[in-house]
């Protein structure tokens, strides 16, 4: 690399679709480029809503997308890109982007920064658990997010406390602040005036996202308030099941599941309430994406949640896959116009405060000079 020339960052992805992952990925390509770094973006899986978003955009960051399956790209392939590409660092994030990243970068000699968005490895079958703990530790540093998942790295993976780096996820808060959209987007949801909005957002992935104890919960809301209604933005595996529960339980008109939203912003201002009823979470952007919204939040008492829903600040926690504490917290808080106020100001100056994006992204450039600094590598002013 000359003198002059800036650090080449590979950022690596799985794929980018709309989960939490790929969105800090997304938002923070142009960030990094103005923290001094050249940075690319190469994917293992093709396509998305996340890369369509990136394309539109017109990031300037070349996009490389390989197969229309998901799959560990060839290592071969990869380690001539990096090559070829000169690049000093690796930064990628999830299971089968790290996995690649930490075995082509040793072979490579550059850095390797992984990602880890999990609480706990448990929700992996064996075989990629296997995987995980025996190979981890070729990356140089873990990146966490939160300090639920930094104790699982250390005590259940085994990492050195050493090699683990907290560095809380981020998010673009003024993309949550305008509220202007509120009445229209109730109205395209079928919301009265005299409704009450519970809501969430996520993956439909049970059990580790615990929708179907909010369903159960719901139930239990809707035998004592027929003014309020769920709503749950997201797709995936067990949206068939949940509806098929909300179908025998005669709650259609209390559980609607609207499926993959790509206005979530607008989405969120329509509400009055949001829960994140997950069993293992390991920080909960969604949450934190509610709180910039100013809404209250009810969340389980899991992983990094605690760490982003202030109890008895920004919302309530219970206990995760208990359906009756849900309710009666639920309960509790719509009867309770100015308690779901006060918890709504304070989650939005929390998140404004504590968890921007620039901040997260900044701390993801310090780490890449301190590493870069190491091996003797020219690092981004």
């Amino acid at each position: 690399m000359r003198e002059a020339d800036p650090p080449r960052l590979l950022m690596l992805a799985v794929g980018m679709g709309t989960g939490g992952a790929e969105a800090l990925i997304r938002d923070s390509l142009r960030l990094l480029r103005l923290e001094g770094f050249e940075v690319t973006l190469r994917s293992l899986k093709d396509g998305g809503a996340g890369m369509e978003a990136i394309l539109r955009g017109g990031e300037p960051a070349p996009v490389f997308r390989e197969g229309r399956r998901l799959q560990l790209a060839p290592l071969g392939r990869l380690l001539r890109h990096i090559r070829q590409g000169r690049f000093d660092l690796i930064h990628s994030h999830l299971f089968w982007a790290n996995l690649a990243a930490r075995t082509v970068g040793r072979w490579a000699g550059i850095p390797v920064i992984l990602n880890s968005h999990h609480g706990t490895d448990g929700w992996l079958p064996l075989s990629h658990r296997l995987l995980e703990r025996s190979t981890v530790g070729l990356a140089d540093r873990v990146v966490v997010c939160s300090e639920a998942v930094r104790r699982c790295a250390v005590e259940e993976v085994g990492l050195p406390a050493s090699k683990v780096v907290v560095i809380p996820n981020g998010i673009p808060a003024e993309r949550f602040a305008d509220r202007s959209r509120r009445e229209a987007m109730r109205a395209s949801l079928g919301l009265d005036a005299a409704r009450l909005a519970v809501g969430s957002v996520g993956r439909l992935d049970e059990p580790v996202k615990g929708f179907s104890v909010l369903v159960e919960a719901m139930g239990r809301v809707a035998a004592r308030r027929s003014d309020a209604v769920c709503l749950v933005a997201g797709d995936g595996p067990a949206r068939r099941g949940l509806e098929e529960t909300v179908r025998r339980s005669n709650l259609s008109e209390s559980v609607k599941f609207l499926g993959e939203r790509r206005d979530i912003p607008e989405f969120l201002q329509a509400l009055d309430l949001y829960v994140q009823p997950s069993r293992l979470e390991g920080f909960g952007l969604s949450a934190l994406e509610a709180m910039a919204t100013g809404l209250p939040v009810v969340a389980s008492r899991t992983g990094g949640l605690p760490e982003v829903v202030q109890e008895g600040i920004t919302g309530e926690l219970v206990p995760p896959g208990d359906a009756g504490s849900l309710a009666d917290t639920i309960l509790a808080l719509l009867a309770d116009p100015t308690r779901r106020a006060a918890y709504g100001r304070s989650g939005e100056a929390i998140a404004r405060e504590e968890f921007p994006l620039e901040k997260m992204v900044r701390a993801w450039a310090n780490l890449y000079r301190t590493r870069l600094a190491e091996k003797g590598r020219r690092a981004a002013a």
